[in-house]
């Protein structure tokens, strides 16, 4: 059997596809704590437990710093976790980081479940969660438990957060560990043997062209690592455009706002006298899911720049309408379109090093966004019109950000986009722009990406 769209013949490569489906477990995580606590702000046996002021109805209310907090803590575990990922990896390779996210998972899904109200643990649970790390079943889940008029309204979607990283757990001592880890530590014989297990559907299968293949990626990791300093980030001038361009991706489609109704959708729904909320919310993560695979079908054949401007623009008049009128379209597949666009600006030797400062920037703004949201929106009295706000950031960093530092990279090289930073290319002349010294069809390999930096780098020195 063929597996079309990807061009893979499943007999093949069955158990490559097998043990890669393992680690689809910890991306369905990530996500599904973000939403399913969206809709569990909105249950009211939630808010009777945990509300410890009124609203002006005089109902039991949930306070702004709670909403705040627990909320926006998410991030701040998100951060962490990413920063432990890596000195986790090196020790204890692929699987180790896979057990530890996991076991975090589950530790804050019983911290959550088992409490019986203290605002503490709440807060503390899902920072747990997402040092490990599906939008779409929290919302599922959370629309189908909200009707339950007892505490398990919001136990239930707690605990299911333990199902699949209690699924890795149990499938991770079946999966071979990563043959490039084994090859980095030395260890041929293992990466070997992980090949063979890996490649193990295919008739006659040998691993010794993999294994040079391996063997020359950690040679050219190492050789790009020993040039790559934290310094030249700030003090070359390709370098630093290098750097803002990729962080500049990440806090620009989270600065105009949208996190506020991925955090707060249910609960803004409420405000503004919507009667199904979780409806709206559960058919705002559906057009959500449709729209990334969309951007996945279409990432290479629909024009990244014209893509960002168009749905930033749609974004910019959505919150002109939510200011107005207190309504919510979700509008834009953008956020799928930077991350693209932040991986391909960060080229050359320094890759990794900005990759990691994007990264941070992106989980320092969607905490800002996170956290300060339910005060502009209650305390500050803006209500709908928070709306305004995100307009404005929207418009004055947003398509700022798109219209000076995002080129047009669809179907560009990782060398001719590291060219175009080397020459100091204006990112609106990308599109057609052209480098005569380059064969049409050629593939760059990584020894003509590091020569033509090199060059650079000694034409500046002169």
């Amino acid at each position: 059997m063929a597996l079309g769209l990807f061009d893979l013949r499943w007999t093949d490569h069955k158990w490559a596809i097998i043990y890669c489906s393992v680690s689809t477990f910890g991306a369905l995580c990530y996500g599904y704590d973000q939403i399913y606590y969206t809709g569990v702000l909105g249950m009211t046996p939630f808010i009777n437990a945990y509300g410890k002021t009124t609203d002006e109805e005089g109902n039991t209310a949930l306070t702004t710093t709670f909403l705040s907090l627990t909320a926006s803590i998410i991030y701040v575990g998100e951060l962490v976790g990413a920063l432990l990922a890596a000195p986790i990896n090196d020790r204890f390779g692929r699987k180790g980081v896979f057990y530890c996210a996991s076991a975090w998972i589950v530790a804050g899904a019983v911290v959550q479940a088992a409490d019986k109200s203290t605002e503490g643990l709440i807060i503390f649970g899902p920072d747990i969660d997402r040092l490990g790390h599906c939008q779409l079943v929290g919302s599922g889940i959370t629309k189908g438990t909200e009707g339950i008029n007892s505490s398990a309204s919001y136990k239930v979607p707690m605990a299911l957060l333990a199902l699949l990283p209690l699924m890795m757990i149990v499938c991770l001592p079946f999966t071979p560990e990563s043959p490039l880890w084994f090859a980095r530590k030395g260890r041929v014989n293992d990466a070997s043997r992980a090949l063979q297990r890996i490649n193990h559907s295919q008739p006659g299968y040998t691993p010794q062209d993999d294994l040079e293949l391996v063997a020359k990626a950690v040679r050219t990791e190492r050789a790009t690592a020993s040039e790559s300093t934290w310094m030249s980030l700030i003090r070359e001038p390709i370098e630093r455009r290098k750097l803002i361009f990729s962080c500049g991706a990440m806090i620009a489609q989270q600065i105009n706002g949208i996190q506020f109704f991925y955090s707060y959708g249910v609960v803004f729904a409420q405000s503004i006298g919507i009667s199904q909320p979780f409806t709206i919310s559960l058919i705002t993560n559906v057009l959500q899911v449709v729209a990334v695979f969309v951007s996945v079908v279409l990432g290479n054949k629909v024009p990244r720049r014209a893509n960002l401007l168009v749905t930033t623009s749609m974004m910019l008049v959505a919150f002109i309408v939510i200011g107005g009128f207190g309504t919510v379209e979700p509008l834009t597949n953008g956020y799928a379109i930077a991350i693209v666009v932040f991986s391909e600006m960060a080229t050359g030797r320094n890759r990794n090093k900005i990759m990691s400062c994007a990264i941070m920037s992106f989980f320092l703004t969607v905490w800002v966004i996170a956290f300060t949201s339910p005060y502009i929106y209650y305390d500050a009295h803006l209500g709908p019109m928070l709306g305004f706000v995100y307009a404005g950031t929207t418009a004055v960093f947003s398509l700022t950000y798109i219209w000076f530092c995002v080129g047009e990279t669809t179907g560009r090289s990782t060398l001719e986009i590291e060219m175009f930073f080397q020459e100091g290319i204006p990112v609106r002349e990308w599109s057609k722009h052209t480098f005569p010294e380059l064969e049409v069809g050629q593939e760059p390999t990584s020894r003509e990406l590091a020569e033509k930096e090199n060059s650079s780098e000694q034409i500046e020195a002169v």
